[in-house]
């Protein structure tokens, strides 16, 4: 019969466990067996005390009161949980953004389309001397030159007289002083220019002498006449009234050009007729694209009433039995304030407008013409013209005012606020942030925004 080893370890069957409290009597460890005699029998067992009800148990029983170690986060629920913060940044950025905008109001003024009457006239009178209230206009001068290459055939004996533009000014008096046509402009060496057509001088002002641009050609033919700028034009014609000799007067800033007395290269009539009109439609060009700088907003300029005065001056002789044309255009550009433009046509059209309170828009499509009452139309004087086409007139819409108007109100009281501004047809407010009731106190935090009304027909 084998042994049973585990004898030696449990208790035996019918003893009674010790009671709770009294000690332990702990066996004497066995006599150490030799190295060669290992057996479960020389296995060493810690004594452990029993467990109340329970039998001694050498296998191990884990501690329930000893902390769980945590468990390692899930990779998907950790990238939830960025992905939910990224968006709540993005939320919170964007109600932030919102939330610092400025507060816009954005306005449509209110407009009035006119068909223009061609039998209604349109007086204008110079600056200088423009009474308050009615169209002023002064006068944009310039010099243009174009140049085309034509084949010679022979030659022919030419006499041209040179021509230029000079400066009249009145410092004698505060009225108009009117020169009559042919009016002699001289030199201080002697030579004698006139004018081709009478011209009245605008009065003194508290700027300075009144002016006009004229165009003068000179008295006889040949070269000597291609003279340079002149400081000083006398007018020999007043040396019998000392004063109104000595301040009324001219100046040139340009040359007298054209003159010629003799034999150059001839040119094919058909020839010189086909250069000259190509010359002169680029010369009209180059006035109209002169006319549209002078616009910027506070002035405007109506095409047709451009005055352009063509010269032809001296071929001069090219290689290859060619001859180069030369053509000149003096250019008189009639310009006018753009809020007293306004206010005259809506005075015509019976539009009800303050002064400075409407401009107007679509006159690039307007057709223009002079009306003659006293004879040719020269500028320096009254002029009369009339207005052909359709057009706008739109309400000015003073921004600031409506902002000094709005700042600290109650949204509640917008329309009427907008109300008493003549000038708008509509109007509508985004205030922020966007829980506010009240437009911003600050003016800087307010921005008007005026939208462009469409043009009829567009």
């Amino acid at each position: 019969m084998e042994k049973d080893y585990f004898q030696d370890i449990l208790p035996p069957q019918g003893s009674t466990p010790p009671k709770p409290g009294a000690e332990r009597e702990i066996p004497p460890p066995p006599p150490e067996a030799p190295q060669n005699q290992r057996s479960i029998r020389n296995i060493r067992v810690s004594p452990r005390a029993p467990r109340r009800g329970a039998g001694i148990d050498i296998r191990e029983t884990p501690d329930m009161n000893a902390p769980h170690p945590p468990k390692p986060p899930r990779r998907g629920a950790r990238m939830w949980m960025w992905a939910l913060a990224v968006v709540l940044i993005a939320i919170l950025g964007l109600v932030f953004v919102v939330a610092l905008r400025p507060t816009t109001v954005t306005v449509i003024p209110r407009t009035q389309g006119i068909v223009f009457d061609p039998s209604l006239l349109y007086n204008a009178y110079p600056a200088e001397t423009a009474a308050i209230g009615t169209l002023p206009y002064t006068v944009q001068t310039t010099e243009l030159e174009d140049s085309a290459v034509v084949a010679a055939e022979g030659t022919e004996n030419v006499q041209e007289k040179a021509s230029g533009t000079i400066t009249v000014l009145n410092d004698f008096s505060v009225s108009p002083v009117r020169l009559i046509e042919n009016t002699r402009f001289e030199t201080p060496d002697g030579l004698v220019f006139r004018i081709p057509a009478e011209i009245s001088v605008p009065g003194r002002t508290e700027s300075g002498p009144g002016e006009i641009s004229v165009r003068v050609v000179a008295d006889q033919v040949g070269e000597k006449y291609n003279i340079g700028p002149v400081a000083r034009f006398t007018l020999p014609g007043l040396r019998s009234s000392p004063d109104m000799y000595a301040d009324v007067f001219a100046r040139s800033t340009g040359s007298m050009t054209g003159g010629f007395s003799g034999t150059r290269p001839a040119v094919a009539p058909a020839t010189l007729q086909a250069a000259e009109s190509e010359m002169r439609g680029r010369l009209q060009e180059k006035a109209r694209a002169a006319a549209e700088s002078q616009q910027d907003g506070t002035a405007i300029v109506l095409n047709d009433l451009i005055k352009i005065t063509y010269s032809t001056l001296p071929a001069t002789p090219e290689a290859g039995g060619q001859v180069r044309l030369h053509e000149k255009a003096l250019v008189e550009i009639p310009v006018f304030p753009a809020d007293a433009f306004a206010q005259t046509v809506a005075r015509g059209v019976s539009a009800d407008a303050e002064e400075g309170g409407i401009s107007l828009r679509g006159l690039q499509n307007l057709a223009a013409s002079f009306v003659e009452i006293d004879g040719p139309t020269v500028f320096g004087g009254p002029i009369a013209f009339s207005l052909s086409g359709n057009a706008q007139i739109v309400w000015n819409v003073d921004t600031a005012a409506l902002v000094e108007a709005l700042a600290g109100r109650e949204k509640a009281a917008f329309q009427a606020l907008i109300a008493a501004f003549p000038g708008i047809e509509e109007a509508r407010a985004r205030i922020q942030p966007f829980w506010s009731g009240t437009f911003p106190a600050e003016a800087e935090a307010i921005r008007i925004k005026v939208e462009e009304p469409s043009l009829p027909g567009a």
